[in-house]
């Protein structure tokens, strides 16, 4: 599919790469960062309302590596000139070739979020990750969102005020399919748009379907619901699930697009594979 992500991180040593492969051959060698995405995109708000679905790292950035199967790890900070260091500069991390290593990002990634309605929250649910065999001492990162996004869009006839929009099933946060849960997902676009609401969130892979997504807004204020019942739908991490309403008297569902998460300064490119989702319930 178009628009893929792609967080490439490239790890090498603190001496030229020569030298890597002659002499330091089994002796454990520090590791100097390099990390670049595309662009980011500029919006009002909180802490994280520039880069909630991380398109860009900036400075001040920190991301984790650690061995493969291992608890412990070093965090790795961008700096101001664009390089990466790590946070604690006495203790790199280290290797002599032919490990596996796994890169997180947010480094504190402490699980997705149940109340993804501000930027920051969004933002902490976001996990990007992967894991790399170092060739000698170096090792290349391909980072990719762990989880799924769910878009939904409500085209309006009328103004209406916006009022928050639920995803309600078991696992959504957890990945536990015995466990009931719901997300408040994040409002993206301006409340100065009254015809066009829309929203976003991060949610399990693992999660069960069906699942309710549930809209309110100064006519709804009891909320409209629509039940995915997902025929002929599988999650999958790193897949955006967008949902296109149409509000009159009721929530009536236009369209189900399932593509890969957009690089470009928009979620949705519109040029993903549409699906059948099932009937609104």
């Amino acid at each position: 599919m178009k628009n893929k992500i792609y967080r490439t991180l490239l790890l090498c040593t603190l001496v030229g790469c020569a030298s890597c492969g002659q002499d330091g051959v089994g002796t454990p060698l520090p590791l100097d960062v390099s990390a670049e995405v595309g662009s980011g995109r500029t919006r009002a708000g909180d802490d994280h309302a520039s880069d909630y679905d991380k398109r860009a790292f900036v400075a001040g950035d920190v991301i984790r590596i650690a061995k493969f199967g291992t608890s412990s790890g070093i965090n790795y900070k961008r700096t101001a000139t664009g390089t990466w260091a790590p946070v604690d500069e006495a203790n790199p991390m280290t290797t002599t070739g032919g490990e596996k290593f796994t890169a997180t990002f947010p480094s504190d990634f402490g699980g997705i979020q149940p109340d993804q309605s501000t930027a920051d929250d969004f933002w902490k649910s976001n996990q990007l990750s992967n894991t790399a065999t170092a060739q000698g001492n170096r090792a290349s990162f391909t980072f990719a969102p762990a989880a799924c996004k769910i878009t939904v869009i409500i085209i309006y006839e009328v103004d209406n005020d916006a009022q928050g929009t639920t995803l309600t099933g078991k696992g959504l946060c957890s990945g536990n399919q015995s466990q009931n849960e719901s997300i408040q997902l994040f409002q993206t676009n301006s409340s100065d748009n009254k015809k066009r609401h829309t929203y976003a969130g991060i949610f399990s892979p693992d999660a069960a379907v069906p699942y309710t997504i549930t809209v309110k807004a100064s006519t709804f204020t009891e909320g409209k619901s629509y039940v995915e019942i997902g025929t002929g739908l599988t999650l999958k991490a790193g897949t955006e699930y967008q949902y296109t309403f149409t509000a009159t008297s009721e929530l009536i569902l236009n369209s189900v697009v399932v593509e890969d998460f957009a690089k470009d300064d928009t979620w949705n490119s519109g040029d993903g594979n549409e699906e059948n989702a099932g009937n609104a319930t």
